[in-house]
């Protein structure tokens, strides 16, 4: 499975050094308007500071959309087809491509966190005023009875049931992929049925998971956040393992070249 992984890292780097290349110039853009910074030429500092946010969420999207087109690509490319005729099992390919977004969303994630942190403590030391600010809006919040470390908890608990969500739906797409590409590969409208399928699993989703208890609306400590979204991330892992399971069972009886 090392072998797979750092196969996909491979096919993928030039992506990545494209996204990296992109992170560090607006992170040189966000440096040269603080230690420029002037207040009659304040607009670019925030401008900046959203340019960096916005591409944070493109950095995560991208890995979306790479987890999903590379096994798109491999079920439709007949070159890229040859990885399932290899010793490894179809489990075995898939898990490895989860296991390769899982590290690159880590990975990416780790950065982020790294360049917001250093970004804030360079906006404390170029601007003082900011440090106020940053104070200020913590005791508007504790004024309104909101702790911060609620808040925090709070982020702790979606967090964590947005990344089982997301392999939940990168396992469902994988499903209606794999549809398309061994099932339906002979009908006219296998693209469009396993769009719908798709469509379909996730409102189905949704809708159970509106229906599961929340254990905690309001977590106190750590132990409550993740008891809090314990019944949807059991369900989202659930549904992850049944369409893993089906994606295998169709690759290994009906995968021809």
């Amino acid at each position: 499975m090392l072998n797979l992984i750092k196969y996909e890292f491979r096919k993928n780097r030039m992506v990545l050094m494209i996204i990296g290349g992109g992170l560090l110039l607006l992170q040189l853009f966000y440096m040269f308007q603080i230690f420029t910074y002037k207040e009659e030429e304040e607009f670019w500092l925030p401008m900046s500071i959203s340019f960096l946010s916005i591409y944070a969420l493109v950095c995560f999207f991208t890995i979306f959309i790479l987890a999903v087109s590379n096994y798109d690509k491999e079920l439709k490319s007949k070159s890229s087809y040859l990885i399932f005729m290899t010793p490894n099992s179809s489990y075995t390919i898939i898990f490895s491509k989860m296991l390769s977004t899982l590290f690159l969303g880590i990975a990416t994630a780790v950065i982020i966190t790294i360049l917001a942190v250093s970004d804030i403590n360079m906006l404390h030391i170029a601007i003082p005023e900011a440090e106020s600010f940053t104070e200020m809006l913590r005791y508007i919040l504790e004024s309104l009875e909101i702790p911060v470390d609620k808040i925090l908890l709070g982020a702790l608990s979606a967090l964590m049931i947005f990344l089982v969500y997301f392999f939940a739906i990168v396992s469902v797409v994988y499903l209606s992929i794999t549809l398309s590409a061994t099932f339906l590969q002979n009908s006219k409208l296998k693209g469009i049925l396993s769009v719908a399928l798709f469509l379909a699993l996730t409102y189905g989703m949704g809708r159970v998971e509106n229906l599961l208890p929340r254990l905690y609306q309001t977590p106190e400590n750590a132990l409550q956040a993740i008891l809090s979204v314990l019944p949807a991330a059991l369900f989202n892992l659930v549904v992850m393992v049944i369409c893993i399971f089906v994606c295998g069972k169709l690759l290994e009886k009906k995968v021809s070249l």
